[in-house]
């Protein structure tokens, strides 16, 4: 469940950044890195929201994708699961250098992608607003980004530990917004890596500020896990989640158009 759905029920430029140049912060900066993870960001944009070119990219999909648009219950949900597939799959080729037919995506009951053909590789998508993203990596990972918006700070009281609840409410009434985005973000990242949603609580695990870098811990599995965060721009988070040590090795980002051009037809 996201915290947009919690919420609910409480009341172009294609290019490729190098983690030098970005803002991305690793819980644990002096480790020595070997899980190589790139990350893929779409931003959508107004024509995005075409119906017509809405229909025009169904042909980019395989029968399981297209049904599984078809069941969405409008236009901007159906446009975030279609940017959502095609982005997987222009992330995955891109980083395994395989063609799209040959990668079989499957959907655990859960919700949970796994590529079925690909067991070394692993990816995870979200969505918000006109965001997008995906990560790739050669291991379980989770990937969340959230707009940053006015909620009812009581949520913390339900799905955050004392000490996160802490550390929020002594910020300054400016950043506790952000930050209790920047943490309900990174909780559901790590949640997605390990495959429980929000089937595991929120508060069953800690996320400790040091600096500019997260570290989770409250029980032994969560220390085993390293957090990446991003900003895509001033108004989204972005987190990162799989095993220590890990390393995103770019930000890659990409239009729809520029999917579709790489992307066969399915008709």
């Amino acid at each position: 469940m996201s915290l947009k759905r919690i919420l609910e029920s409480k009341s172009l430029i294609n290019g490729t950044i190098s983690l030098t140049n970005s803002n991305f912060n690793n819980a644990k900066a002096g480790s020595l890195f070997n899980q190589m993870i790139k990350v893929y960001i779409l931003q959508l944009i107004e024509a995005d929201y075409d119906s017509a070119y809405q229909e025009s990219l169904f042909q980019y999909l395989p029968e399981a994708g297209k049904l599984r648009v078809h069941n969405r219950l409008n236009n901007t949900s159906k446009l975030h699961t279609v940017a959502g597939e095609l982005l997987a799959r222009y992330s995955i080729a891109q980083f395994s250098g395989n063609p799209d037919l040959k990668i079989k995506l499957k959907f655990g009951v859960k919700g949970k992608p796994h590529i079925e053909n690909m067991e070394n590789l692993h990816f995870n998508i979200s969505h918000s607003g006109n965001y997008v993203v995906c990560a790739v990596g050669s291991s379980e990972l989770g990937i969340d980004v959230e707009r940053i918006r006015k909620v009812n700070l009581r949520i913390a009281e339900r799905f955050f530990s004392p000490s996160e609840i802490s550390d929020l409410m002594n910020k300054d009434e400016a950043d506790r917004m952000h930050y209790f985005i920047t943490l309900w973000t990174i909780k559901e990242s790590y949640l997605k890596a390990i495959g429980r949603g929000l089937t595991q609580h929120l508060n069953s695990f800690t996320i400790i500020r040091s600096g500019e870098s997260y570290q989770l811990t409250g029980n032994k599995r969560a220390l085993g896990y390293g957090i990446i965060t991003h900003q895509p721009d001033t108004e989204y988070m972005m987190a990162v989640c799989a095993p220590l040590p890990l390393s995103v090795s770019t930000i890659n980002h990409i239009s729809l158009a520029g999917i579709i051009k790489t992307l066969p037809s399915y008709i």
